[in-house]
């Protein structure tokens, strides 16, 4: 029996030893495929952190004063402009300047004909010396001589009076006719009324002489004098019409006759223009009223010059909004010493208005934008908005942060809300950036290297 059962015994105790090696194997098999699984899993994780690693350039969120830029497009116009008419009607003889000559107030820029105008001047001197000396005779008395010169005198203006009443006449019908030039019907006129005071003085004359002068008399005489010598003074002004003069300091803008054309009152001979100092018209909407005030400064640009910034500031602004257009209106004024801005260029007007001082700044270029379309919802109004961010740095990874824009310049943007002072904003690098991405801050590229 005990050789019979020890047999047994040994055959249970190596099935045993077997289970217990084939559990070990399993075990190591698992905890091989552990060790590789978990090598696979770091070395990816190094490949894909070192891939996160972002190489950026930061800037500062900094404390500064920015201003609301306005931007407008705006026309020049001189800052004076006058049309230079003739006051009479009369042939050019000269013409002294042309369209760019600069000229000075009183210059005379063009002459017209005059021989008319100056036998008329000449007329009226002579019939004032007439009514004086008629004065003077009746201050002395009259002689027989006297009376005998007076006499012939009156027989002589008679026949002119006759003469220039015929010429009138003549005149008067070819004036209505349309044959003759106006100038040469008031030249017969003014003639034929000489005439007439004239007679009238010489009769006038006689009579004092032959019964001598009463009070009322010499006072008719004494207004005689004053009314021949208003005559003079008028045939004076018109031959002084003959000599054109520039109203202005300026600039001949636009000469528009040659000499020998016929000068007339309605017709302009000339513009001239002041550029030295100009002006700009801009037109604006009514949400910009709030802040257009005088004395503001403007910076411009035109076309012909694209690096020149030419310094204005804001002179004037419309009261009324132009039902028409629905737009205000202002003048800027601007100095031109090197005449470089000329009317009718179009150019580019900023206004910088409403500064903010001790506000947070970062630079331009850091800020993105993303637009959301929103459909309507019940009484909310659907669309499309806009929304700001920019990417922070926060222990060595990038953060999308959501932030409200204030005033914006050429180089740099307000932020109004989303920020604190001091924190590291990325400046390039941050459109291939991720919220949470890894990142190397790297130094700016010097310029030129």
């Amino acid at each position: 029996m005990c050789w019979i059962g020890s047999p047994v015994i040994s055959q249970q105790q190596k099935r045993k030893g077997n289970g217990v090696l084939f559990v070990r194997k399993v075990i190591g098999i698992l905890l091989v495929l552990c060790i590789v699984v978990l090598g696979a899993c770091e070395k990816k994780q190094d490949e894909t952190t070192g891939l996160k690693d972002i190489p950026v350039e930061v800037a500062p969120v900094r404390l500064g004063t920015i201003s609301k830029e306005i931007k407008f497009t705006g026309i020049i116009v001189a800052n004076t402009e006058v049309q230079v008419y003739p006051k009479i009607t009369a042939t050019i003889e000269k013409i002294q300047v042309d369209s760019g000559d600069s000229i000075k107030k009183g210059d005379v820029i063009a002459v017209l004909e005059s021989e008319e105008l100056q036998a008329q001047v000449a007329q009226a001197k002579a019939a004032l010396e007439v009514v004086r000396a008629q004065w003077n005779q009746m201050q002395v008395g009259a002689r027989h001589e006297e009376l005998a010169q007076v006499q012939d005198l009156v027989a002589k203006a008679k026949a002119n009076l006759k003469d220039a009443e015929n010429n009138y006449g003549r005149m008067k019908a070819l004036y209505q006719q349309g044959s003759i030039a106006r100038r040469q019907f008031e030249a017969a006129e003014l003639a034929y009324a000489v005439a007439k005071a004239e007679v009238h003085s010489a009769k006038e004359r006689l009579a004092m002489l032959r019964e001598g002068a009463t009070r009322e008399e010499r006072d008719a005489l004494a207004a005689q004098v004053d009314q021949v010598k208003a005559a003079l003074d008028l045939a004076q002004i018109r031959l002084s019409y003959a000599r054109i003069t520039s109203p202005i300091d300026g600039t001949v803008s636009e000469r528009f006759f040659d000499p020998g054309n016929l000068a007339v009152s309605t017709k302009p001979l000339f513009t001239i223009v002041q550029i030295d100092t100009i002006k700009v018209l801009v037109y604006f909407p009514e949400d910009l009223i709030r802040y257009m005030k005088p004395g503001i400064d403007a910076q411009l640009t035109v076309v012909a010059y694209p690096d020149e910034v030419f310094s204005g500031r804001i002179d004037k602004v419309s009261p009324t909004l132009n039902p028409d257009t629905c737009m205000f209106s202002a003048e800027i004024k601007v100095l031109n010493k090197q005449g470089l801005l000329r009317p009718g260029m179009f150019t580019k007007i900023t206004l910088s208005v409403d500064t903010h001082q001790d506000t947070l700044l970062v630079p331009k270029e850091t800020v993105l934008s993303k637009e959301e379309y929103r459909e309507n919802s019940g009484s909310i109004k659907g669309g499309v908005s806009k929304h700001h961010y920019l990417f922070v740095i926060k222990n060595g990874r990038a953060s999308k942060r959501a932030v409200l824009l204030g005033h914006e310049s050429g180089t740099a943007v307000e932020i109004a809300k989303g920020l604190n002072r001091d924190e590291q904003v990325v400046t390039r690098g941050l459109h291939q950036l991720k919220d949470g991405d890894r990142v190397r801050v790297i130094e700016p590229a010097k310029s030129g290297s």
